[in-house]
């Protein structure tokens, strides 16, 4: 009896302090960090600007795990001064295994945060990007198809009306994804 006691007491235990400090759920890290940096997105923005704005033709830019998670970021950071906070933290962006990997911290409440990992590719067809998520991991727990289903339609929205919204006048041609980088190959339209 007194056994059966102790070993409920430490149960729960057990289970408060894992809803308490997520650290014993564990969940995906990132393979290395990366420290976002105001001149890695400086850089990248200039480059899209020379390369989208030019003359008409084809352009390529390649685009690397600094600068991309540097934007990333920056859109969060840029977020938060307008008044709309997000429950993610630390964003961190990956090209590798042929595909889009972004790590991150989700927020639930100051006593709840699991580290995130969402896992897509990207093909070109007609000019348009379209985005397959492939996995989605918070915390030790594996996504839901459905859901996975349901966020890969909404990050193609959001990545397409963000291209035809921030950089009108051109195409994508093509999306390789190598390791540590990625290169984007466009076509610009008469102006």
């Amino acid at each position: 009896m007194r056994s059966r006691i102790l070993l409920s007491m430490i149960a729960l235990l057990l289970v408060t302090q894992s809803c308490c400090c997520c650290a014993m759920l564990g969940g995906p890290q990132p393979p290395y960090s990366i420290t976002p940096s105001d001149e890695a997105f400086e850089r990248l923005i200039e480059r899209l600007d020379q390369a989208t704005s030019g003359p008409e033709g084809t352009f390529t830019i390649t685009v690397t795990d600094e600068e991309i998670t540097s934007l990333v970021a920056h859109r969060f950071a840029a977020l938060e001064q307008e008044g709309q906070p997000s429950p993610i933290r630390d964003p961190q962006v990956y090209f590798r295994n042929g595909r889009i990997e972004a790590y991150a911290t989700l927020e639930f409440s100051e006593a709840l945060a699991l580290p995130c990992m969402l896992a897509m590719t990207i093909t070109i067809e007609d000019g348009a990007p379209v985005v397959t998520v492939e996995e989605v991991v918070v915390g030790p727990l594996s996504v839901p198809a459905a859901l996975v289903q349901q966020l890969t339609e909404t990050i193609g929205q959001q990545i397409a009306a963000a291209l035809s919204g921030e950089r009108p006048g051109f195409v994508i041609v093509s999306v390789q994804i190598g390791d540590g980088q990625m290169t984007i190959t466009g076509q610009t339209a008469p102006q």
